[in-house]
């Protein structure tokens, strides 16, 4: 299976244990670390990148924290003013007990944006952070100059409503060893998603025990994943009038889907519903992609040879593709 890591909202979603609270965090050469609130009791992680122009934003899938564009986000400080924010109960950001749906993730970016005194801003999501920049460029739109989706238009409400019916749903997961190392996790990782795993997003992603070294679990509200795969919306991409730019490796969840029901591991309620869930799946994307395709704000690259995890794998053309696009 050569996209093991489908959906990056459900990436090590194993782990689960008591909540260790978040961190305290810090600045370093790379960007500088703030916190901002976006409601009462709650602060999200911000990296400032700094540079010069425009604001740009990224937003991780929801298994990950904002630094896991260490990698990319240096490539537009020349001509942008470059963020990246970590969502509401992961890493370094508050954990509340509340708020994983849509709506309000989508709030948290805008007033992250007012917190940071920002009035307009390029949004860049990866993978579920697509339904939070939709919705933001819906409701929101004068706070969108542009909009890049970096492999995040698939229909993560349909497949969160298929894996919420089953009792004990497989995911597209990483799992490591109990105690691994963190070069084995390192390994791991970079073997999955197809390049170098940024080192922050290891330390503030994950947490490893400060005696033995090895791997304890990720560092995120326990039940973080079950809150948002019950509060997500079906997105409606054809709501933002803002330009668009959808970056993506080619493969959704029907290819993820029959590649479970090949595993011998995989349980025997998700095989049965799989085989009469995957036609509809598989003629339901191809009217969202043809749909795509229609709207005359959208341009859509396939980029080859690329896995989710798209500026890991080809970073050279995801700053190609980006530069072009947010070129004056």
């Amino acid at each position: 299976m050569r996209k093991p890591l489908l959906l990056s909202c459900l990436l090590l979603s194993v782990g689960c244990a008591t909540p260790s609270g978040p961190r305290p965090d810090g600045g370093d050469s790379l960007h500088q670390v703030k916190r901002v609130k976006v409601a009462e009791g709650v602060e999200l992680e911000v990296l400032d990148f700094g540079g010069q122009g425009p604001a740009l934003v990224f937003l991780p899938g929801m298994g990950n924290t904002g630094h896991v564009f260490d990698k990319l986000a240096p490539e537009f400080i020349a001509n942008h003013h470059v963020y990246a924010f970590t969502r509401r109960g992961f890493g370094a950001s508050s954990w509340p007990g509340t708020g994983y749906d849509t709506a309000t993730l989508g709030l948290d970016v805008v007033h992250a944006l007012d917190g940071l005194g920002i009035q307009k801003a390029v949004l860049a999501g990866h993978s579920m952070a697509g339904d939070e920049m939709t919705w933001v460029g819906g409701h929101h739109p004068e706070r969108v100059d542009r909009l890049v989706y970096l492999d995040a238009t698939d229909d993560r409400a349909g497949i969160a409503v298929f894996l919420r019916d089953l009792s004990h749903p497989p995911m597209p997961t990483v799992e490591f060893p109990a105690g691994a190392s963190r070069d084995a996790v390192v390994a791991l990782l970079t073997r999955d998603l197809g390049g170098p795993y940024p080192a922050h997003e290891l330390d503030r992603g994950h947490e490893f025990d400060p005696t033995t070294g090895g791997y304890v679990r990720p560092h995120r509200r326990p039940d973080v994943v079950e809150q948002l795969l019950r509060g997500m919306a079906k997105a409606d991409f054809s709501a933002p009038r803002a330009p668009v730019l959808s970056l993506s490796d080619g493969q959704g969840f029907a290819e993820w889907m029959e590649a479970m029901m090949g595993l011998e591991s995989t349980p025997a309620d998700f095989r049965e519903k799989a085989r009469d869930f995957l036609p509809g799946l598989r003629r339901d994307t191809e009217a969202a992609d043809a749909a795509l395709r229609k709207l005359p704000n959208w341009k859509l690259v396939k980029l080859e040879n690329a896995r989710h995890y798209l500026w890991l794998t080809n970073q050279a053309d995801v700053v190609r593709e980006m530069n072009a696009f947010l070129a004056p």
